[in-house]
């Protein structure tokens, strides 16, 4: 059985707790989406186009979903208010190196150590929450990550474009930074440390294993567009992708404390949990980047895109909290029902070019995020309610895994669709179609390839969308 101090041993009452987790919550993913608004700015700043500036965004998720499942593994067994504290002072740390780093080298590497420091943080905190006694209060304290995750995603590109108004694009690292220092100050003395007594050696072959293959699928995506699909480079790293992805699964069969429990695949609630927040990554996360990034390549400023962008993120809050607040007794059918709405909004947006007028884009984007907010705000308490206790860090671990490297893949994906889409459409060299993606003005005469790209990578997305929703439909009970 875990092993966990009481709450009150901590020297105040969980709300405290609960309140540092959630602001943390909200900062992670607020550098995600507030780094999307920076840039082009830093691509100003350095004359650098392409994949420079995609890693930008990338090193940090790519890292970022690698390593939450081995951080919640390693927390069950040194403490989880140790990982959870440690992660939170390391990304405030980072997050003030990367507002003084030197040049765009500095930057990318940065990024990755903040998103080794995000892992940790989101992982202790939600391992330390999983402990919360009653199912009832586990499954609000979850929904209410899920809505606070909602809201730093919501208010990454305003504070983003606010910060870059104010201190360039340094102030856009330096003020999550500041946040997190906030999140650790709120949370001295009130969170209780807990662990799991696991006599078996921790997995390090596996979690090495697990962060390499998903590494590997994160920098093919990255590079495959300047590559080439059947290019040696690329065909090699795919290859050497898929071995890196067996020997996981071989290490986890033998291995006699598994970093991954494989019988839980078994179970298709339990599979059915996991391809929620893969969903929302394919008409919502992927947005996030891709629609301020391109309004800002379209002529727009960095504020209206920015705003544009909260027309998108605001609904996921919102739906998120009235969720979290009253509940709902069919979460099932609300899921899918929410992602069937993201996907027909999805293919409204891709009669809404970017160059055109904004009011034009506005409603689409209300659409998605209306229809993501509900598996958004259901899919953390749903997850709880899944995982077994005694395995509380390893299982919400694998959760925050799959909905974070869902992020980082899904977008390395969607780039490389989008880059690929406008080279073709446009009849122009991947360099040029990169350094578009990533937020350079397009030429007058590349405009309608453009446009054309981003009505194909829209529709494409409502489709998977939809196809989403069937799987969910079919794998989760109805509840």
């Amino acid at each position: 059985m875990s092993q966990t101090i009481p709450l009150r041993a901590a020297g105040d009452s969980p709300a405290r707790m609960i309140l540092s987790i959630c602001l943390a919550a909200a900062v992670l993913p607020m550098t995600f989406s507030g780094g999307a608004i920076a840039t082009p700015a830093l691509g100003r700043a350095f004359d650098a186009s392409g994949p420079q500036l995609v890693w930008v965004v990338n090193a940090f998720m790519m890292v970022f979903g690698a390593l939450p499942l081995i951080a919640g593994a390693l927390a069950d067994r040194i403490g989880r208010r140790r990982v959870f504290r440690a992660g939170l002072a390391g990304f405030a740390a980072s997050g003030l190196l990367l507002a003084l780093a030197p040049g765009l080298l500095a930057i990318d590497l940065l990024r990755g150590l903040q998103g080794l420091a995000a892992a940790a943080t989101l992982a202790g905190g939600t391992a330390v929450l999983a402990q919360l006694p009653g199912e009832e209060r586990r499954r609000r304290a979850f929904s209410l990550i899920g809505a606070t995750f909602g809201l730093g995603l919501a208010l990454g590109p305003v504070i983003g474009s606010w910060a870059l108004e104010v201190g360039g694009w340094r102030g856009v690292f330096a003020v999550p930074s500041l946040l997190a220092a906030a999140s650790l100050a709120i949370g001295a003395g009130a969170v209780p440390e807990s662990r799991s007594p696991a006599a078996a050696p921790f997995d390090l072959a596996g979690a090495l294993l697990f962060a390499g293959t998903l590494c590997g699928v994160t920098v093919w995506a990255v590079s495959v567009p300047a590559w080439g699909v059947l290019s040696g480079a690329s065909l090699l790293l795919a290859c050497a992708t898929a071995a890196l992805a067996a020997a996981f699964l071989r290490q986890e069969r033998r291995c006699p404390a598994p970093l991954f429990d494989l019988s839980l695949l078994a179970d298709p609630a339990f599979l059915g949990v996991q391809a929620l927040p893969v969903a929302t990554c394919l008409g919502f996360v992927s947005l996030l980047v891709i629609v301020p990034v391109q309004l800002v390549g379209a002529g727009h400023s960095e504020v209206a895109a920015a705003s544009v962008s909260m027309a998108l993120s605001a609904p996921v809050f919102a739906v998120s909290v009235l969720l979290a607040r009253f509940g709902t007794a069919n979460r099932t059918r609300l899921a899918v029902s929410g992602l069937v709405l993201a996907a027909a909004g999805l293919f409204g947006l891709g009669f809404a070019p970017f160059d055109g007028p904004l009011w034009r884009l506005v409603p689409m984007l209300v659409l998605i995020g209306l229809g993501t907010g509900c598996p958004w705000g259901l899919m953390d308490g749903l997850a709880v309610e899944i995982a077994p206790r005694e395995k509380a860090g390893a299982a919400t671990g694998l959760f925050s895994t799959v909905r974070v490297a869902s992020e980082g893949i899904v977008l390395a994906l969607v780039t490389a669709a989008y880059a690929g889409l406008i080279a073709c459409l446009g009849s122009v060299p991947q360099d040029t179609a990169m350094a578009v993606v990533s937020g350079g003005a397009a030429p007058e005469e590349l405009r309608a390839g453009v446009n054309a790209a981003c009505r194909w990578l829209f529709w494409g997305l409502g489709g998977l969308t939809l196809l989403s929703a069937a799987v969910i439909g079919r794998r989760l009970p109805a509840s």
